[in-house]
């Protein structure tokens, strides 16, 4: 069968010999070792989740295998790399992806999704042009999948929560509504608001860009400055579309005092906003023209095969970025156990309760450790926790409204020694609590400002 969008055969392969298979296996291995700690994390990932999941990531390896081999006649592989453009700074684009993302990001993901999206770059150097650029949507969908699909925790919940509750905190103001937002609650006269995980919005996030690369698919849009804007576009709507759903369920839950009726909304609010986010999106995706397919003259597929020195070049590129040193691994947790007081005070471990044992169990790597404490008269116990990372925080006010105490309302307090900390009225003004954010440079009653510093 041929094609008139297919190079004739003699013009892609020339017989290679043993130099050019060389530069070929050079430029591989080269690829491999300086995704070598990505690929991994992502085999250790990969062991770690349940069978089932296994199964199907294995089905779908063996699924794109398999339409690789039934159709390569239309893909028309090469055994020498041609150096198009495109692919070429996609493969350099992402190599230096994955050095920066492990450098200025603590997202194990992202350095997975610039590797997987690289090896899809590497792919077009053997590929055709024209087929290489049809299926840069689905590299780019399933290098999200894979590496989010086998650990989707990020660590970019709770920022993002308390995001959204500080947009909903100041929308509230605007209306006279009185509101304050502390980390990823929302404190009201009516009651208190809790920004759960479902409505961080990360997950519409991601599904929303996956709807985007196979829409673009599907109608074989052309990626460019346009897809670009359309990209940036999808993603605020759908970050509007998720801040407009919590603001509509406090509203009616503690607003309205309408709490069954929210309910029943949570879940049908989330999916009509994110039908309506997407809507918008593929409208608007009417406005990126069309791949065309172009073709090309045997002169000009004669003028891009490789000699036997460019793939021996780029290899040699690949390698220089190993030389660049990757970041140091993050400090142990400190010895809480043996912490000494600054002051003289008599201290006595105490075991954790069962809901928080259970609550910090579900966190590797979290230490806990629990004190009970007398100092002048004064009686009172003291939580200290080592963290590798943020996700085991949470707001002191839950703390001490699972501990039984009614919160009625939260005001900034500036002492006068400097700190800004958080003053607490409790059960209906009988009692009071107060809480800051200590670090060595700055003290602050805001846990955004204190998470980006």
């Amino acid at each position: 069968m041929t094609s008139n969008y297919l190079v004739p055969l003699e013009t892609r392969s020339q017989s290679p010999g043993k130099l050019e298979h060389a530069g070929t296996a050079a430029l591989l291995l080269s690829w491999l070792w300086l995704n070598r700690t990505t690929l991994s994390w992502l085999v250790q990932t990969v062991q770690a989740i349940s069978l089932f999941n296994q199964v199907m990531l294995l089905a779908g390896v063996a699924l794109l295998l398999l339409q690789g081999v039934r159709h390569r006649q239309q893909f028309r592989f090469s055994a020498m790399p041609i150096f198009h453009w495109s692919p070429l700074l996609l493969l350099l684009g992402c190599a230096i992806g994955t050095i920066a993302a492990q450098w200025l990001l603590m997202l194990d993901q992202v350095p997975v999704v610039f590797a997987l999206l690289g090896t899809y770059g590497l792919l077009g150097l053997f590929l055709e042009s024209t087929v290489w650029q049809k299926g840069l949507p689905i590299g780019a969908a399933i290098a999200l999948i894979v590496p989010f699909g086998v650990q989707y925790s990020t660590g970019l919940g709770f920022p993002a929560r308390i995001l959204t509750a500080h947009l909903v905190e100041f929308l509230l103001k605007t209306w006279h509504v009185a509101a304050l937002s502390s980390e990823d609650i929302i404190v009201l006269d009516t009651g208190i608001a809790q920004v759960d995980l479902p409505c961080s919005g990360l997950k519409s996030l991601w599904t929303g860009t996956l709807f985007l690369l196979v829409a673009t698919w599907l109608e074989r849009r052309r990626f460019g400055l346009r897809w670009l804007c359309i990209f940036v576009v999808n993603l605020g709507l759908l970050a509007i579309a998720n801040v407009a759903r919590v603001l509509t369920l406090v509203l009616v839950a503690h607003v309205w005092q309408q709490p069954a009726i929210a309910e029943i909304l949570h879940v049908p609010l989330g999916v009509i906003t994110f039908v309506v986010a997407c809507g918008f999106t593929l409208l608007l995706l009417r406005w990126v023209p069309r791949s065309i397919a172009v073709v090309q003259s045997d002169r000009d597929h004669s003028n891009a095969l490789a000699n036997a020195k460019r793939p021996f070049l780029l290899a040699v590129c690949l390698l220089a970025f190993t030389l660049i040193p990757h970041p140091p691994a993050p400090a142990a947790p400190p010895a809480i156990t043996t912490l000494d007081w600054a002051i003289a005070a008599q201290a006595q471990t105490i075991s954790l309760t069962p809901t928080e044992q259970n609550f910090f169990a579900s966190y590797p790597g979290v230490v806990a450790h629990k004190q009970r404490f007398a100092y002048r008269g004064l009686t009172g116990s003291v939580l200290l926790v080592a963290s590798p990372s943020l996700q085991v925080h949470h707001a002191p006010e839950l703390c001490l409204i699972g501990s039984g105490f009614h919160l009625d309302s939260i005001t900034p307090q500036q002492f006068a020694a400097g700190p800004l900390a958080r003053w607490l009225s409790l059960n209906d003004g009988t009692q009071t609590a107060v809480y800051w954010f200590q670090a060595p440079h700055q003290t602050t009653g805001d846990f955004l400002t204190r998470f980006w510093q």
